[in-house]
């Protein structure tokens, strides 16, 4: 079973995941986590902080949840065969030697054309700021 990176553990010890992405000169990038087939609510928003990375808003994780991460040269659409996707299924929660969350996951294949249109918005921001276009309003 893999495990998968950048998971963190909210005040009342819940599994969460930043999301974010945006566009720089040639390239794009973004992760964001599927819920049911729509994008996942967020916990948290952030207002500042670095522009184009992945940490602009913090989503809860549950079992079954799926976290796509994109990345490709512009532009970012799903016809773009410079587009890159990796997808995952969490599968389960624990914790490593330190104590700290843990998600298992597995690898799926996802259609790019499941994908929202805002996420594709997102991706095409240069130095995009604004994590509510990987989230659900």
């Amino acid at each position: 079973m893999e495990k998968l990176d950048g998971v963190i553990t909210t005040r009342r010890g819940n599994p969460a995941l930043w999301v974010g992405g945006g566009a720089t000169t040639s390239k794009f990038s973004a992760r964001f986590v599927m819920r049911a087939g729509r994008l996942a609510r967020a916990i948290f928003i952030a207002r500042y902080g670095h522009r184009c990375n992945s940490g602009q808003a913090l989503v809860g994780l549950r079992e079954g949840d799926i976290v796509v991460e994109l990345s490709g040269r512009r532009p970012a659409s799903p016809d773009n065969p410079e587009t890159w996707c990796i997808a995952r299924r969490v599968v389960g929660f624990g914790a490593d030697e330190q104590g700290n969350a843990v998600a298992n996951i597995e690898y799926i294949d996802i259609s790019l054309d499941t994908i929202p249109a805002s996420v594709w918005q997102g991706c095409e921001i240069y130095h995009n700021r604004d994590g509510r276009y990987f989230i659900a309003e």
